[in-house]
């Protein structure tokens, strides 16, 4: 079976991060992938000029999908002649709200045998709402989603049955806890990331737990602004793969306040690393943390989430037991657990031909 997925390249995920890692476990005897790649921008289009660039770029988002570039008009249009050339059994968009936009509609109309198409969508409800045509989703022969929000917002518009989901996954051969116990020292919280975190909860509790000296926050990310200027916050940016996983290794506990969420790379990296987690209640990070690795606090309250620090820093056995239940939790997250999710959504489009 011959799968041609279109993905968004994100330079800041590293090469054990990100939705794209199902493919490494995909039976090879069985499915022979091509990927392609769209950088999140218009550098892909082969026109240089600014105001044809503008003009196509406000024509091709018109109609609401505020995400797609000029590189996924030419990854679509990329696809469509491979598929012309080729015999293509499905087409997947792994990142659907920035690239499947007009390859769901035109292919059936131009020939019989249109590969089936498949999307995958990331983003909470409230912000799929405003970057998705609606009617394209009846297009799609299989949505696939990353949380329970979403399969209930888009039944709204698609069949059930055409809706799977497919917790997001993660790499527990890369990402372990340290070989040797950590030394003794500060306690650390570390704060992965920047899109959807919640920064003011953040500076919040380390302005509450400024007076305990032996309580640092380390802060990996490129747009940390709001937390700049305290003295227990470390700002760590332009961070590669070996050093992200040093620092979750010589971390006590995952501090991680959402604004929304669905799957978060982050929180499935600090579990696989042995962390313990202290973050939000939300109905999809209580999905992920279905057990008693994290202590998670509506609303990002800062006064609880102080407290739940220093219950962690003052009751080493509850951090343990939550430590081995956080790397627990990563192993049944497993690509490799997740990978034939993904190879029976496939299966059964084909088997409907």
């Amino acid at each position: 079976m011959h799968i041609y997925v279109i993905r968004t390249y994100y330079p800041h995920w590293g090469k054990h991060s990100g939705i794209n890692q199902f493919l490494k476990y995909i039976n090879p005897n069985s499915y022979d992938i091509e990927v392609h790649l769209a950088s999140d921008s218009d550098n892909n289009f082969p026109i240089k000029s600014r105001l044809i660039r503008k003009l196509l770029r406000n024509l091709v988002q018109r109609q609401g999908m505020r995400w797609y570039k000029l590189s996924d008009l030419v990854a679509e249009a990329n696809a469509f002649r491979g598929c012309r050339r080729k015999k293509v059994d499905i087409i997947h968009y792994l990142d659907g709200e920035h690239s499947a936009q007009f390859l769901p509609r035109l292919p059936a109309r131009l020939h019989n045998s249109r590969p089936k198409i498949v999307a995958t969508y990331h983003q909470p409800p409230q912000i799929l709402d405003s970057l998705i045509i609606k009617n394209i989703l009846a297009e799609l022969d299989s949505i696939i989603v990353v949380s329970q929000e979403q399969a209930s917002y888009l039944r709204e518009f698609v069949a059930a049955d055409k809706i799977h989901l497919i917790l997001h996954g993660i790499d527990v051969d890369y990402f372990v806890p340290a070989d040797t116990p950590k030394e003794e020292g500060k306690f650390r919280c570390i704060t992965v990331g920047h899109y959807l975190r919640d920064f003011d909860a953040v500076r919040n509790v380390a302005e509450r737990l400024s007076s305990y000296p032996d309580i640092e926050f380390h802060v990996v990310s490129s747009k940390a602004d709001k937390v700049k200027g305290l003295q227990n916050i470390n700002i760590h940016s332009n961070v590669d793969d070996d050093k992200l996983l040093k620092l979750y290794q010589q971390s006590d506990v995952l501090f991680l306040p959402l604004l929304q969420s669905t799957a978060n790379n982050a929180l499935l990296e600090g579990i696989a690393c042995g962390l313990p987690v202290v973050s939000t209640y939300l109905p999809a990070v209580k999905a992920y943390l279905s057990g008693k690795e994290a202590i998670l606090i509506k609303d990002n309250n800062p006064e609880q989430m102080a407290d739940a620090i220093l219950h962690l820093v003052h009751n080493p056995g509850d951090r343990k037991n939550m430590a081995l239940a956080a790397r627990k939790r990563a192993e049944e997250l497993d690509w490799r657990n997740v990978a034939p999710q993904y190879e029976a959504v496939y299966s059964k489009l084909m088997s409907n031909c």
